[in-house]
């Protein structure tokens, strides 16, 4: 009976050890069962003295946890090898719950339809360079893009071509600026740029060229490659100026080379 009660003692002592590790080390990178926690010890240039007990010690001993097995029972061993899958259950839904959320960030910060930024991701950005022109005095400009005649591409092709004309324009954008620049789609037929270090003039050649491109890669559709063209709107962002008056500005200057160059 005594010996029982001792063993019981081990191996609450243990388990808990062995669960407590176990929580600890979660984010750490996976090991099997088998692998990671069941060591084989071989005895190699052991003292005189331990050679003399050696009928005690055995020179090849298999531990569990840290636990010599001679001194688990069957159920002893059981509930540890169960504690040990179970942690290691744990770190797998923590992993697959990282990616997911990484996932799911991505999905949030997209345009259903562009591999863009949508809206919302793109005025989270926009607030972001106002923050560091106000804080740092950072040159930045932020150009709106119109595509000409959206209705006309549905009425004439067909809202599939009309869709193609959008990923576009989205792919030549994203395409003609910088890692450090921001491309999201506002809504309908309007995209926006945000140009880091980039003052008025340094952005105005920038909207030329991006309208050139466009206008020089004719979007791919099933019926027949055809050209479609965008109107650009462009203010340097001033300190102190909100993201919807930013927007504003930039929107009112598209819409006056709109009117200037007489595109629908």
């Amino acid at each position: 009976m005594r010996g029982e009660s001792q063993a019981g003692a081990d191996f609450c002592r243990s388990a808990a050890a062995c669960a407590l590790e176990g929580v600890m080390k979660i984010g750490d990178s996976p090991k099997s069962a088998s692998s990671a926690r069941i060591d084989r010890k071989r005895g190699a240039g052991a003292p005189a003295q331990a050679a003399a007990n050696s009928s005690a010690a055995p020179a090849d001993q298999i531990t569990l946890a840290g636990i010599p097995e001679a001194d688990l029972t069957p159920r002893v061993r059981e509930t540890l090898v169960s504690l040990m899958q179970e942690v290691q259950s744990l770190r797998d839904q923590l992993s697959w719950s990282q990616e997911r959320i990484t996932e799911l960030e991505r999905l949030a910060d997209s345009d259903p339809m562009l591999d863009i930024f949508n809206r919302r991701a793109f005025v989270r950005e926009l607030d972001r360079t106002l923050g560091l022109i106000d804080r740092y005095g950072m040159k930045a400009s932020l150009i709106f893009v119109d595509l000409n005649d959206l209705k006309k591409i549905n009425d004439a092709k067909g809202h599939g071509a009309g869709d193609a004309a959008l990923a576009h324009v989205a792919a030549v954008l994203s395409a003609n600026v910088r890692q450090s620049d921001a491309v999201g789609r506002l809504g309908g037929d309007e995209f926006g740029v945000i140009l880091t270090q980039a003052d008025q003039s340094t952005a105005e050649m920038k909207a030329q060229q991006l309208s050139q491109a466009v206008a020089a890669n004719p979007t791919p559709w099933k019926d027949g490659d055809f050209t479609a063209h965008i109107s650009c709107g462009v203010v340097e962002i001033a300190k102190g100026l909100s993201a919807d008056e930013a927007m504003a500005r930039a929107d009112s200057a598209m819409y006056e080379q709109k009117s200037r160059k007489g595109d629908g």
